[in-house]
């Protein structure tokens, strides 16, 4: 059985026993295309699911017969971890479960903009792509390389859907992300009409948006997104694509890494700190 039958049967499993969840982890970012190994199974959990959770998996044959064991987890009140398995190589299997992570928003946003597609033989709930990269946004090196090649993946499909006439080009430019995605634009002549390039900039949500589109519109205004004025102000003088452009992207880029992974590590400092409070 591969991993990806493995989480079909764990998904089947958990709804039989009236558990909902999204596939978030490995496997989400497997399904979006990017091919990497992953065994255990990362989930978000519906939160009237989460008190009585051992209970309820203890239903289902599946999981009884995997008799998974609960280990403690120092984040008590938004994550849990059972190990269900030990694989062929010794590693352990674990399956685990987020009521609430402070990088996505509640569950109910995230269910009705999931993504439902195949995977391991079933139809699958995914976060969607934008919650997956968002989730990602932690202090971990690992979970940043994930990100470039999602972003991509995102800008490549968001590119899609406007030559479909799915979506607008000013809405699709406001989530653009990559390198890759803005030399797509250009090629597409896409960045041409600076008007259309200025209302793409008054939706972005994103310093690295900003920094990708500005110099297309330089007399834009821009929404209140963190971004050093000195740049800014560079950016507005500079062609489209050029060498300097690019580096300044990732300058930006880099600045955005590093204040999400701040925010990340301190969310985890204050958890670690308030379990220590209550130990003393």
């Amino acid at each position: 059985m591969t991993s990806d039958q493995k989480l079909a049967d764990v998904i089947t499993a958990l709804e039989s026993a009236g558990v909902h969840c999204l596939v978030m982890g490995g496997h989400a970012v497997r399904y979006y295309g990017l091919d990497r190994t992953t065994d255990d199974f990362d989930l978000h959990l519906a939160p009237d699911c989460w008190d009585d959770l051992t209970v309820r998996i203890s239903r289902s044959d599946w999981f009884r017969n995997r008799n998974p064991v609960e280990v403690a987890s120092w984040r008590v009140a938004s994550f849990r971890r059972f190990q269900i398995g030990t694989l062929p190589s010794g590693r352990e299997e674990w399956l685990e479960f987020w009521k609430e992570n402070h990088l996505l928003p509640p569950f109910e946003d995230l269910f009705a903009r999931r993504e439902v597609g195949p995977y391991g033989g079933r139809e699958c709930d995914f976060l969607s792509l934008p919650d997956l990269i968002r989730s990602k946004e932690t202090e971990r090196e690992k979970d940043w390389l994930d990100i470039q090649y999602l972003e991509e993946f995102h800008d490549a499909r968001v590119t899609a859907s406007v030559r479909s006439g799915i979506a607008q080009l000013g809405s699709a430019l406001a989530q653009l992300r990559s390198r890759r995605g803005l030399e797509t634009h250009l090629l597409a002549r896409n960045l041409d009409d600076s008007s259309t390039v200025a209302h793409a900039l008054s939706l972005a949500t994103n310093p690295i948006t900003v920094a990708l589109l500005l110099p297309a519109a330089r007399h834009a205004t821009l929404p209140a997104i963190p971004i050093e004025t000195a740049i800014v102000n560079r950016l507005r003088t500079l062609g489209v694509g050029s060498p300097l452009h690019l580096t300044l992207v990732e300058a930006v880029r880099r600045r955005y890494k590093q204040d999400a992974m701040q925010v990340d590590k301190a969310d985890k400092q204050a958890i670690r700190a308030r379990t220590d409070a209550k130990g003393e």
